[in-house]
């Protein structure tokens, strides 16, 4: 098997015409390729892998055909699947050790996508773009599907670049938002499923994230996951926080989530209470300061505020007010994952055949 090309073992003729010294190229090239022929097993079984499996007989490949066959359209999981099931090579239950309750301590997001990635294994799509976002391909039983993630901690002094600032995991940017609308477009195409597992903060504000079309880019995130048709889950990991909540496949935005999850470190809200309070009575503070009256009553109305933010951004409150379906133990999280990924495949909608790909290849480069 070769592209096209490939069978042509002469190439095309400069000369225009063939003599003797053509005709001699011709022979040799004929002898090479019939002893290595392009194309051959050890390329596309062993190294491309376009060819999934091999077999010494024609009877044996008829046989594997006629199998394939009988597993149409019941969707059988061995159509689908890329690889053996494997359970990760670290156990689920260290995400108790790993997430901190704290919202403000950070931790490694690769850490937890190592308890739930079969093998812990992972392609991560443009690492050095956008890195407060994690995309990647990954595989849940051995079935296909794609990851995004809010990578935690401090970004380096020189990011986000359109800013004099330094940028902070879990807070979106320009060019992650960049990423995840390339990645979720490139999923959609090969019919690859979503699961989202928040930890943020918000979007990047100011005259300077404006400028950056930070706006536009979380509208155009939105619109490529509309666009993908694919289904999608959400595991609110810590923090769900304003619009960043429900562009980062939030049920509120998008036709495509098919549910939410939280846990005992969940919290969702418009902004964090502290923020609120601020906002709403950081003039009423210049006013009375400047007028000489004490702090103390708007001091205390700003901690009630910031204790009722609390109070409604509990995971109960947000099971409750359904802003997640279900509130589920850390170390059931995978299967949770299993069981989205593995209902997914029973009989998607559309389905891209593997060696049509371009998602995988991308990330290999």
């Amino acid at each position: 098997m070769a592209v096209g090309g490939g069978g042509i073992v002469g190439g095309m003729n400069p000369k225009g015409y063939f003599d003797e010294e053509a005709a001699e190229q011709l022979i040799e090239a004929t002898r090479k390729y019939k002893a290595v022929p392009p194309g051959r097993v050890e390329i596309h079984y062993n190294g491309t892998g376009f060819m999934r499996s091999v077999f010494d007989t024609e009877a044996e490949l008829l046989d594997e055909i006629k199998r394939y066959m009988k597993i149409l359209p019941a969707y059988d999981p061995e159509f689908f699947r890329v690889a053996e099931p494997a359970e990760p090579k670290f156990p689920i239950d260290d995400l108790y050790s790993i997430v901190p309750f704290n919202q403000k301590r950070t931790y490694s997001m690769t850490e937890v996508l190592a308890r739930l990635f079969d093998n812990s294994e992972h392609l991560e799509f443009r690492p050095d773009y956008g890195p407060e976002m994690y995309c990647g391909l990954a595989k849940i039983d051995g079935f296909l599907c794609g990851f995004i993630a809010n990578n935690q901690g401090l970004l380096g002094a020189d990011y986000p670049k359109y800013a004099d600032y330094q940028g902070i995991g879990g807070k979106l940017y320009r060019e992650g938002l960049i990423k995840m609308n390339e990645f979720v477009t490139l999923c959609g195409r090969d019919r690859i499923p979503i699961i989202w597992i928040q930890d943020t903060t918000g979007i990047d504000v100011g005259d300077l994230a404006e400028l950056a079309e930070l706006l536009g880019l979380g509208q155009s995130l939105i619109y490529s996951i509309e666009q993908s048709e694919i289904p999608m889950i959400s595991i609110v990991l810590r923090k769900g926080s304003a619009a960043a909540h429900y562009i980062l496949g939030g049920p509120q935005a998008n036709n495509n989530n098919v549910f939410t999850l939280g846990t005992a470190t969940t919290e969702i809200y418009v902004m964090h209470g502290e923020t609120a309070a601020a906002a709403s009575y950081s003039r009423r503070l210049v006013k009375d300061k400047d007028a000489g009256k004490p702090l103390d009553s708007t001091i205390a109305k700003m901690n009630e505020m910031v204790q009722q933010y609390f109070d409604k951004s509990r995971p109960i409150f947000c099971a409750k007010k359904g802003l997640v379906d279900e509130i589920v133990n850390m170390n059931m999280l995978r299967k949770y994952c299993q069981a989205f990924v593995g209902a997914y495949y029973q009989n998607p909608k559309s389905i891209c055949a593997i060696h049509q790909m371009i998602t995988p290849r991308i990330i290999k480069g």
